[in-house]
């Protein structure tokens, strides 16, 4: 398990997906909120680019902390993780 930012989030690296011919780095985002409630969200990152805001991302329904959702990513399937990496494409309604 990666050790938290100064931000308080965990990324775990999950592997790769080939989307489109092009290798895609998948990782598992876990944050806490100030009441203790984990979110997680799955991260697309493609070819090299290594940077936050080159990555896609899309979040995920289970709220548990680092370990148990890189566990639970795990057992997604290759079409699973390649559908939300499409829904992480999709554009997304501005926050009000």
């Amino acid at each position: 398990m990666d050790s938290p930012t100064t931000t308080g989030v965990i990324e775990e690296r999950l592997g790769a997906i080939m989307v489109d011919g092009q290798r895609c780095e998948v990782w598992v985002r876990s944050e806490t909120d100030d009441g203790g409630t984990w979110h997680n969200a799955l991260l697309f990152r493609r070819g090299a680019r290594a940077a936050h805001h080159d990555a896609f991302v899309t979040g995920v329904e289970w709220h548990v902390p680092p370990g148990v959702a890189l566990q639970r990513a795990r057992e997604l399937n290759e079409q699973e993780k390649v559908a939300l990496f499409q829904r992480a494409l999709r554009p997304r309604q501005p926050l009000l």
